[in-house]
């Protein structure tokens, strides 16, 4: 073999040990590399509540509600009430938001047909799975 071969077959292993290894950009997965999305922030007059029909794995800009709590949320056209809270990496890289302001502004990703988590800069991941009720009012 010569050297030029041997090269080659070097860099074609190192290629291949690389695209292989652990690193990876979804949150409960071994080798997990960290925050991927911006923080964000609430634009008065404008809330953002993704779109009727989103695509899975995408995330959506997304504003919840904080006045009664973090329990219900209305996205893609139906309602999803809090299922799960993920402690640790954090999803979103940033400041916290504003303990003042009664809406959190992060982003929503449908995960599956029956599955989306919430995240925003300074929280955990949020879980929600869809529901047949609505919520109820809060004092």
């Amino acid at each position: 073999m010569n050297v030029s071969r041997q090269a080659a077959v070097l860099l074609l292993s190192a290629g291949l040990f690389l695209g292989c290894s652990s690193s990876s950009d979804s949150p409960g997965t071994e080798g997990y590399t960290g925050p991927t999305l911006p923080a964000r922030t609430v634009t008065e007059g404008k809330w953002q509540e993704g779109p009727a029909k989103p695509k899975q794995h995408k995330p959506y800009q997304y504003d919840i509600y904080t006045h009664c709590g973090i329990k219900w949320v209305k996205f893609g056209g139906r309602w999803w009430v809090l299922d799960s809270v993920f402690p640790g990496v954090e999803q979103v890289k940033g400041e916290p938001p504003s303990q003042e302001s009664q809406r959190l502004a992060g982003y929503m990703t449908l995960i599956g047909p029956d599955t989306a988590n919430f995240d925003a800069a300074g929280m955990p991941t949020m879980q929600f799975v869809p529901t047949e009720h609505e919520p109820p009012g809060c004092a």
